[in-house]
Parts: C-alpha cells; sequence; structure tokens
C-alpha cells in the first residue's frame, strides 16, 4: 500500500485547504474561544467532504454499478487527504484546550471529537504497507470499518449537537450534512446486505 505522487498531492492540498479554512475563520472571528470554536467547525466541514467519499464509496459501487468505480477506487486516497485536513484540526482542538476556561472535554461533542481523530490516525497508520502485513487482512479490515463508523458517528454527533441550540443557521447548515452522514451509513448497510445476499445466492 504504498502511496502514490496523486495520494500526497491530494493530502497536501486538503491540508492547505484546511490551514486557509481555519485561518479566514480566525482572521474574521477572532482568536479567542469563540473563534476557535468556529474554525475548528470550518476545518472540519472540510474534513467531511473528503470523508464521506472513502466513507461510502465503496457502498455507491456495489448499489449503484461501475459509475461510482472511480469514487470507490479512490478511497484509500480521500482517507489520507481526511487525515491530513484534520491534522489542522488536531492543533485547533489543542489550542482550544489551551485557552478555554474548561476543558473542551465537559462538552459531549468536543468528546465524541477526540475519539473521532483517534479512529482517524488509528485507519491512517493501518493504511500503509509495513503496518497492515503486520496485523494481517482481516484484523486490517476489522479495524478499519470499526474506525470509519466511529468517525462517521463522531460527524454525525456534532453535526445533530448543533440544531439543537434551537439557531436557524444551525438548522440550515447542519440539519443537510446530518442527512448526508445517515445516508452514508445507510448506504454501507445497505451494500453490506446486498453482498450478503449475492453470497448467499453463490453459496
Amino acid at each position: 500500500m504504498k502511496r502514490s505522487p496523486k495520494t500526497a498531492t491530494l493530502a497536501g492540498i486538503a491540508f492547505c485547504a484546511a490551514a486557509l479554512l481555519a485561518a479566514a475563520a480566525l482572521f474574521i472571528f477572532g482568536t479567542d474561544t469563540t473563534g476557535l470554536d468556529r474554525s475548528l467547525q470550518s476545518s472540519a466541514l472540510l474534513a467531511f467532504i473528503l470523508f464521506w467519499p472513502a466513507y461510502a464509496g465503496s457502498a455507491l459501487k456495489t448499489l449503484f454499478g461501475s459509475a461510482f468505480e472511480p469514487v470507490s477506487w479512490r478511497g484509500r486516497d480521500f482517507s489520507l487527504a481526511f487525515a491530513s485536513a484534520q491534522l489542522v484540526s488536531t492543533g485547533l482542538f489543542i489550542r482550544l484546550w489551551q485557552v478555554s476556561s474548561q476543558t473542551p472535554f465537559a462538552h459531549p461533542r468536543f468528546v465524541f471529537f477526540a475519539i473521532g481523530l483517534i479512529s482517524t490516525y488509528v485507519i491512517a497508520a493501518i493504511s500503509f504497507r509495513g503496518p497492515a502485513h503486520a496485523i494481517g487482512q482481516g484484523c486490517y479490515r476489522v479495524l478499519r470499518g470499526l474506525g470509519m463508523e466511529t468517525i462517521s458517528f463522531a460527524f454525525l454527533f456534532g453535526f445533530l449537537s448543533h440544531p439543537l441550540h434551537g439557531n436557524i443557521r444551525s438548522l440550515i447548515v447542519y440539519v443537510p450534512l446530518a442527512t448526508v452522514s445517515i445516508a452514508g451509513t445507510l448506504l454501507r448497510f445497505g451494500a453490506w446486505a446486498s453482498r450478503g445476499a449475492a453470497i448467499t445466492r453463490n453459496a
């Protein structure tokens, strides 16, 4: 599982884009806890855009055919680009922890965010040839599958926590994102059921 130049380029672009979004948010909203939180939201949104094709691409191909094969085939590229963008979110999260009057872990969405970050870099680590070979293909698939579902749930929890405040802007922005997140999970379960049915027919 050697990184191709295209993979490295996409990861670099993702990191730079996330950094620019975060810097713009800090410039507009300031560098206090409010600005850091808005900046974290901006970089996390880009990360979700990169995560979703990696998460649902294979399911799209299974359910809807070869039209989605390019998305499925680039799943690892999207995964590493997502992990690269999350480096910016990690830095912002640490800074928010440093300047906040209370630990971010007092808020459940930050707890899930931290769990998602850990899962992100576990998946990134085992995507390289050495670690993947060491743990074996079966273990790799289990760890990657569990990690992807954990990240998806962390995103969904974060998206759903915003509209609960009753803010119209939050409803407009985060309800569609939560819908897309749920759709990805349903697609994966649908693909799993489809593969299971195919195995049963061929048995």
